[in-house]
């Protein structure tokens, strides 16, 4: 994984860190994922189109100065209200940016669609569940001023890459299961029939497996799983029960709403939690559409998906389209 593989070289660089408070340890963490952000974004840029209307740093939570991005087709204003996509980025709860995707999202618009990139707090400083309530206040945001944003409020589909996916795949089981949502203290404000679907990359959907299955043999990663779980949890990182009871696959209800899901064939979180969570949606019969290259001789790494110069990437795209179109046609 790219983003593994850049925090192995700033810690080869820092004579730091195994013994490190998570404050420290994050720091580093996040330097590495920003780094790799910042290329991922000037590759998707050079596929943008150019005919997207961008409205960016509109706040939607004054007090904590949180904003989101809006990206809209040419002829929103002629069209009318469309179906919206939420998207929740990635960063391991620690980094990243609302506009690391944004070439992404621009190809999304250009086929008819909003879509929403969130800005939200980052652990440790902020720990879960703020990014939960944070996300709430933005999709109440989004449903008041629908009106003024040409957004079809009764059309919405949560998405999201890598932690943005975990965010995202967690917000709708607190939206289709009333007892999760009472347990975790979080009152949705959404109603579960504006949400249509969901579209997952590369996510994490059980926070338990998460901890224990990071691969032994490389160790750089496990400390990095580690560190980002400690710092999303509060440092909780080795309470398994608390992490099964914030673990998304533990909540699934026959009201889950559709799921797009895909994944990396050189990501390890396609065995330890796509497939599993996979698994868990069939059992409760919850229509999905799952994309992955298990025999693909190509380099499918983590967020894969936003390296749209090559083929698989491409067709995940493709297929992205094709289950928007049979949710909302």
């Amino acid at each position: 994984m790219l983003r593994f593989f850049a925090i192995q070289l700033l810690l080869i660089s820092s004579v730091i860190l195994s013994g490190c408070q998570t404050v420290q340890n994050s720091k580093v963490i996040a330097s590495a994922f920003n780094l790799t952000t910042g290329l991922q974004q000037k590759v998707m840029d050079r596929y943008a189109p150019g005919t997207v209307i961008v409205q960016q740093n509109i706040v939607y939570a004054p007090q904590q100065n949180l904003s989101l991005d809006l990206y809209q087709p040419q002829n929103i204003a002629s069209i009318g209200p469309r179906p919206t996509i939420v998207w929740i980025h990635g960063g391991g709860w620690i980094s990243g940016s609302k506009e690391h995707a944004r070439g992404y999202f621009k190809l999304l618009a250009a086929q008819g669609y909003n879509v929403v990139s969130v800005q939200y707090q980052f652990a440790p400083k902020a720990t879960y569940p703020s990014q939960l309530h944070q996300i709430n206040q933005a999709l109440k945001f989004l449903d008041t001023y629908a009106d003024t944003y040409h957004i079809d409020a009764q059309n919405l589909y949560l998405a999201g890459d890598s932690a943005g996916a975990n965010l995202a795949s967690h917000y709708a089981a607190l939206l289709t299961n009333p007892a999760f949502a009472e347990q975790s203290g979080i009152q949705p404000y959404l109603q579960p029939g504006q949400l249509k679907g969901l579209i997952l990359h590369c996510g994490i959907y059980d926070l338990e497996a998460f901890a224990s299955t990071a691969p032994e043999e490389m160790k750089i990663v496990e400390w990095g799983v580690y560190n980002l779980i400690q710092a999303y949890t509060g440092e909780r990182k080795n309470d398994a029960t608390f992490l099964k009871h914030i673990s998304p696959i533990q909540y699934i209800t026959p009201s889950y709403p559709p799921v797009f899901i895909s994944g990396g064939n050189k990501d390890f979180l396609t065995d330890t939690q796509s497939l599993p969570f996979v698994k868990a949606l069939k059992e409760q019969q919850i229509p999905v559409t799952a994309v992955f290259y298990p025999e693909s001789k190509a380099w499918l790494i983590h967020e894969y998906q936003f390296f749209m110069g090559k083929k698989e990437s491409q067709e995940t795209f493709i297929k992205t389209l094709d289950f928007l179109h049979q949710l909302s046609p």
